[in-house]
């Protein structure tokens, strides 16, 4: 008898670990967060990143529509496209999300039916954070353009 209460208190004393430390709650927190921070981080790093996109989006939409604006002094075609042109050079630097080597500036004139001025802004979001993670986050085409057209007399 005595072997077999040796035996069964070993067996006891073994068993009782895993049970002590499963009402133990001290690292449950600890356990979860490190569960759960990877998809929060994760989570975070696409709202940034979309974040930034729309960033440069919208502030390409608004160098357009500015230089269209600017664009209507001009008396000929030729004088509106270097109006443009000259806005967008001379104001790239002042917006923030935008670098005016990865922009490119067009411009096309229409006559018939109603004569309108067009400008487009293209731009290049390729070496930007977003895009330099590769395949971890989804992401629109890297070139982005935008364009404003005025139109040109008959007001």
């Amino acid at each position: 008898m005595p072997g077999n209460n040796a035996t069964g208190v070993g067996r006891v004393k073994a068993m009782a670990k895993p049970v002590r430390f499963q009402n133990d709650v001290r690292a449950v927190s600890a356990i979860e967060f490190a569960l759960i921070a990877p998809l929060l981080l994760f989570l975070l790093l696409g709202i940034a990143c979309f974040g930034y996109i729309f960033g440069v989006h919208h502030e390409l939409q608004q160098i357009a529509s500015e230089a269209a604006r600017a664009s209507v002094a001009g008396t000929t075609n030729t004088e509106r496209d270097t109006l443009a042109r000259g806005y967008v050079t001379a104001n790239a630097g002042d917006y923030l999300l935008l670098k005016s080597d990865k922009m490119t500036v067009t411009t096309t004139a229409t006559a018939a039916p109603i004569a309108m001025f067009q400008v487009a802004v293209s731009y290049d979001l390729t070496g930007t954070l977003p895009y330099l993670l590769g395949n971890l986050i989804p992401l629109p085409n890297s070139q982005i353009s935008r364009t404003a057209i005025i139109q040109q007399g008959n007001y």
